[in-house]
């Protein structure tokens, strides 16, 4: 008769193609996803999010499979005891090929799916919104003033690069989002005001159930439905090209029940005509580009209780806002 333990074969061959395709991957993640969200490069938005992307495997689905190639190596052990007496037990034998046989759908499935999108990155590349202007207001841009409105759209969303366990994620937030930008493009001097804010419960890791406890055990969203930073002071700008400027501007986060000051550093851009109709933007109406970086000390906010399971003693976080002049009614003319 031939050996029970050729059952554990398959797992075991599944176990080493995972492997392999854990390695390709190149990410090094813990866990699973099984629609891959990545990053790619775009012209106007630096990097633009996609989701629904190919099966990633995590080292947990691996260790599953693992487990799977153990049960049926000690399966084989108990029936090659009971085949002592020298008759074959079939109906244990086929158990142990079909269990052994299951873990083979994940590697295959994973490689069916493919890699995504060439170029693409599992976390948000930095961006260079670093060597902002330490002091005096200077620089203009092209584009009228009055009151912008952040609008939903695919760029944008605010997002939380998190370390912990030793793994590095981006946490992003995009549901709900909506803010102004009251001032002068043209003169950075004259006063202006800014608020946005985002929905906590749109919480995204790329990962179910982590997405699941950011949103529920972390940021509370049922309890602090809406994360809301608001501009106190622009502090220094300068120009960065024809149609960018470079900014540095100190505000206030509302987060998790407190509030907590933080620095901004940033660059605002004037979308061209080319550019608002590669981001399918209302042709007629000025748009603009805000992308900023803070980093919030997670002693200073409710986080504090849960620092334990953080990397770092700062939550970075990335801002991209899509923002759209919101033209002034013309008053009715008089009979």
């Amino acid at each position: 008769m031939r050996s029970p333990f050729l059952a554990v074969v398959p797992p075991a061959a599944a176990l080493a193609a995972g492997l392999t395709r854990w390695a390709l991957q190149g990410s090094g993640n813990l866990y699973t996803a099984t629609a891959r969200r990545a990053y790619v490069p775009d012209p106007d938005l630096g990097w633009r999010v996609v989701d629904g992307g190919p099966i990633w495997l995590g080292l947990e689905i691996l260790a599953v499979i693992l487990a799977v190639a153990c049960v049926v190596a000690v399966g084989a052990a108990l029936v090659r005891r009971r085949e002592r007496d020298g008759r074959a037990r079939r109906g244990l034998r086929g158990a142990l090929w079909a269990i052994g046989a299951v873990p083979l759908v994940v590697p295959l499935a994973a490689f069916a799916t493919g890699f995504g999108p060439a170029g693409a990155r599992d976390t948000l590349p930095a961006t260079a919104t670093t060597g902002a202007p330490q002091d005096g207001v200077t620089g203009a841009l092209d584009a009228p003033a009055g009151r912008w409105d952040v609008i939903v759209h695919p760029g944008s969303a605010i997002t939380a690069r998190v370390s912990a366990g030793g793994e590095a994620f981006d946490a992003r937030l995009a549901g709900g989002i909506a803010g102004t930008w009251t001032g002068d493009p043209h003169d950075l001097r004259a006063p202006m005001a800014a608020t946005v804010g985002v929905d906590a419960a749109s919480v995204d890791t790329g990962i179910a159930m982590r997405s699941k406890s950011a949103r529920d055990d972390y940021l509370r969203a049922a309890e602090f439905p809406r994360l809301e930073f608001t501009l106190d002071r622009l502090i220094a700008a300068r120009p960065d090209g024809d149609r960018r400027v470079a900014f540095r501007a100190a505000g206030t986060l509302a987060m998790i029940g407190g509030r907590v000051a933080v620095e901004v550093t940033g660059t605002l851009t004037v979308l061209d005509d080319a550019a608002r109709a590669r981001l399918d933007l209302d042709p007629a109406a000025p748009a603009m580009l805000a992308v900023a970086d803070l980093s919030v000390p997670i002693a200073a906010t409710a986080l504090a209780d849960d620092a334990g399971d953080l990397d770092g003693d700062h939550l970075p976080i990335h801002v991209q806002l899509v923002l759209v002049h919101r033209a002034t009614p013309t008053a009715p003319e008089s009979p």
